[in-house]
């Protein structure tokens, strides 16, 4: 049957196998193949790496204690040193930091980096923006630098132009221009007063010279105190008016004068009124 352990040699002990020191007396269990020094297990004829010929136990690593009888091991165990950080005060707790062995450099903890320039520093931030364009006009062509800042200054200039001219337009409303205020009434002429299809009726007729609403005043004499309603009103926005009138009148009293007026309003709400006239009934 296969044995996990084996005995020391020096006392006895049972090690697993592989096991390079005794864990009751640490003597060496390994024999050191003097080609290619490979340690090979206590007892083993040949070099299980190289093959070469094994010449006794080898045990050249262990050294006897002297007047004991005892063997003293060769190593040190492994002492973590103790790290302080640069820039710190007094000593750090102790940190694994692997393969600390002497001749090799120590590492630290990478520590972040603090800002090139302070924050708020606008004289900084300058300095360094003038310095990158400083580095770009060095290692820049002088013929495509100078082709730039042609094509900058000409699109400067072109965008002014355009502003000026009105090419471009901005975000403001167009003012609107606007022609002094009508204050004009309209001019009444060609009166007329004929009689109406219907009994007891005429028709008033005249024209203004521009668009404007229809509306006669008129009663027996002396007093023209009814009012026809307005027609063709263009201050209501729903015509434009006539320059054309007629207004018919009904219920007239035969045999009787009438006076009247014939009435007009502009766009603008300039109001005119004819003279007084009257007519003569027959019926």
């Amino acid at each position: 049957m296969y044995q996990s352990t084996f005995p020391c040699p020096h006392c006895g002990h049972q090690n697993p196998h592989g096991t390079w020191a005794c864990a009751t007396c640490g003597y060496t269990l390994l024999v050191y193949c003097s080609h290619c020094q490979a340690g090979n297990e206590t007892g083993s004829q040949f070099c299980q790496y190289c093959g070469s010929p094994l010449a006794g136990p080898g045990q050249v690593p262990v050294q006897q204690q002297a007047g004991t009888g005892q063997p003293q091991q060769y190593y040190q165990p492994y002492q973590q040193p103790d790290y302080q950080v640069p820039g710190t005060q007094g000593p750090q707790p102790q940190q694994q930091y692997p393969y600390q062995q002497e001749g090799y450099p120590q590492y630290y903890p990478y520590q972040q980096p603090g800002p090139a320039y302070s924050s708020g520093g606008w004289q900084d931030k300058l300095d360094s923006f003038v310095d990158r364009l400083k580095q770009i006009a060095r290692t820049t062509n002088p013929i495509l630098l100078s082709s730039l800042v042609v094509l900058a200054v000409g699109l400067i200039v072109f965008l002014v132009l355009a502003f000026q001219l009105g090419w471009i337009k901005t975000g403001e409303p167009p003012k609107q221009v606007t022609g002094p205020k009508d204050t004009t009434p309209p001019q009444i002429s060609m009166v007329e007063v004929k009689p109406g299809s219907a009994p007891k009726s005429a028709i008033i007729s005249w024209i203004t010279d521009e668009y404007s609403s229809s509306q006669v005043q008129y009663g027996p004499w002396p007093y023209p105190n009814t009012m026809t309603p307005v027609q063709n009103d263009p201050t209501t926005g729903q015509n434009m008016g006539v320059m054309k009138h007629e207004v018919g009148l009904t219920d007239l009293v035969s045999k009787t004068t009438y006076l009247y007026r014939v009435i007009s309003v502009d766009k603008a709400g300039n109001k005119v009124i004819s003279p007084e006239s009257q007519f003569q009934t027959t019926q």
